[in-house]
């Protein structure tokens, strides 16, 4: 029969007892160190067990653990890689967005130190935008370029909101300073129509109340009409020019939501206000033309000085009202030059200038109060867009388009600065005075206008160069202007 092996062997019971007490004592302690030595492995091997159980059962030993590990840190990386390309689309529009702004009116308006600012926060927020570009990731990529890949994230993440704060605030001020700047300058354009519309509203009220007993009822129902529209614009230019005085309208710098909306509720109405004028002065002229042609001739003769000859017939006319001339071709009463002659050889009279149609005139964008010729404005315009994008700022046009009676008014046969009526450039509707800085030789631009403004189509003419007949730097005109005045 088989016998079980002890698990924990004993000294054998077989074994004949030590005989003498020294040998018992002997025996005892061999048998006290073997139970030890035993003792101690099993402690050992069961540490050793428990230990190891305990640490695969926390998984430390798992050798799928660390596996998943870098298979989390892999599905991080690719989360932030994709975060990387919704953020950088979103940057892309604020970009868009503010360099619409920057390039627009009032981008090319604003101060200088608010270009500038925009244009930094610009540089800054495209170079994030390719930053952005740059963070890809592979799935067969190392855990190590994994964790690079999301501190990068982690970085640019906190960059972009800083970055976008800055562009929106610095694109918010360009917006407040520009439009602050236009409405600046559009309000000098709309006094200047205020005062053309008031100078034909005169003349319109006179012919109006003198041709009681000879027009025609309707046409005079028509001045009439025009003469109260008129009335109206200029109340609400009135009420516009006060909102906008200092300490009304918003500060040319830094300021709120609600003023700069402010501002641009009142830069539209000026625009708005200023090419309704124009509109209804060319209405109250056609109206006084026609009041007039059904007048006796006493009361065109007296109406002529007034508003000037309506159309090329009247241009005619006017000759009849000239007596002989005096001293350089003028009339010694009223001023003019007989009809047909101009005082200088490079001035060329003509029939029409002064009287061209609203149809054949066009407002200028930029400068609503000022019309031109319509077949040269798109010149203008275009001549306009490379201005400003070399000074930051449109153009300022100080005159333009002149009927005759305006001419005659700023007609002083003593002086050289403006031609007689009919003589003129203005009067054809091509020809401009150009302030900002163009109105003095050598400065930078009335050099850039010399260089540039004849490839769009417009020159500053010989008789008002340095050495000309009458130098002025501020004088251009269309290349097809009739003569070189």
């Amino acid at each position: 029969m088989l016998t079980e092996t002890p698990l924990w062997p004993e000294l054998p019971t077989t074994r004949p007892a030590p005989s003498s007490p020294r040998a018992r004592r002997a025996a005892e302690r061999r048998a006290r160190r073997g139970r030890r030595r035993w003792l101690v492995t099993a402690v050992v091997v069961l540490g050793l067990g428990s230990a190891s159980g305990g640490a695969y059962a926390l998984g430390l030993l798992d050798p799928l653990t660390e596996a998943a590990a870098r298979s989390s840190v892999a599905v991080d990386a690719q989360a932030a890689a994709t975060e990387s390309v919704t953020l950088r689309a979103h940057l892309a529009g604020e970009v868009e967005s503010a360099r619409a702004v920057r390039e627009g009116p009032d981008g090319r308006a604003a101060q200088k130190p608010e270009r500038l600012a925009l244009d930094t926060a610009l540089d800054d927020a495209r170079r994030l935008v390719t930053s952005l570009g740059s963070v890809t990731w592979s799935p067969s990529g190392t855990e190590e370029e994994a964790r690079a890949v999301l501190e990068r994230m982690s970085t640019l993440r906190a960059d972009a909101g800083a970055v976008v704060t800055t562009l929106r605030e610095a694109t918010r001020t360009v917006v407040e300073s520009g439009r602050a700047v236009r409405l600046e300058r559009a309000l000098p354009h709309l006094a200047e129509a205020r005062a053309a519309l008031r100078e034909v509203v005169a003349a319109g009220e006179k012919a109006y109340a003198e041709s009681a007993e000879t027009a025609a009822a309707p046409d005079r129902e028509d001045l009439r009409a025009a003469l109260d529209q008129a009335g109206d614009l200029d109340a609400q230019a009135e009420a516009l020019v006060t909102a906008a005085a200092p300490g009304q309208a918003a500060p040319a710098r830094a300021g709120t939501a609600a003023r700069g909306n402010e501002v641009a509720g009142l830069l539209g109405r000026t625009g708005k206000l200023a090419t309704a004028m124009s509109a209804v002065q060319a209405q109250i002229e056609d109206a006084v033309a026609v009041v007039l042609s059904t007048a006796p001739e006493e009361a065109m003769e007296v109406e002529s000085d007034v508003v000037g000859p309506a159309g090329g017939a009247a241009g005619e006319d006017s000759a009849d009202d000239t007596d002989a001339a005096t001293d350089g071709g003028t009339d010694g009463a009223t001023g003019t030059t007989p009809a047909g002659t101009c005082p200088e050889p490079d001035q060329v009279w003509s029939a029409e200038n002064g009287h061209l149609s609203s149809s054949e005139l066009a407002t200028v964008p930029f400068s609503v109060s000022h019309q031109v010729r319509a077949d040269v404005v798109g010149g203008l315009v275009e001549l306009n867009a490379a201005y400003a994008a070399e000074f930051g700022v449109n153009l300022t046009i100080n005159s333009s388009y002149r009927t005759y009676a305006q001419q005659e008014a700023l007609y002083d046969p003593s002086s050289r600065t403006a031609a007689p009526p009919g003589c003129s450039n203005h009067g054809t509707g091509l020809a401009i005075d150009i302030g900002g800085g163009v109105q003095t030789f050598g400065s930078a631009q009335y050099e850039w206008l010399k260089a540039n403004a004849e490839a769009y189509g417009w020159v500053h003419p010989p008789f008002a160069e340095p050495s000309g007949r009458n130098p002025e730097p501020w004088h251009w005109q269309s290349v097809l202007a009739p003569n070189s005045y």
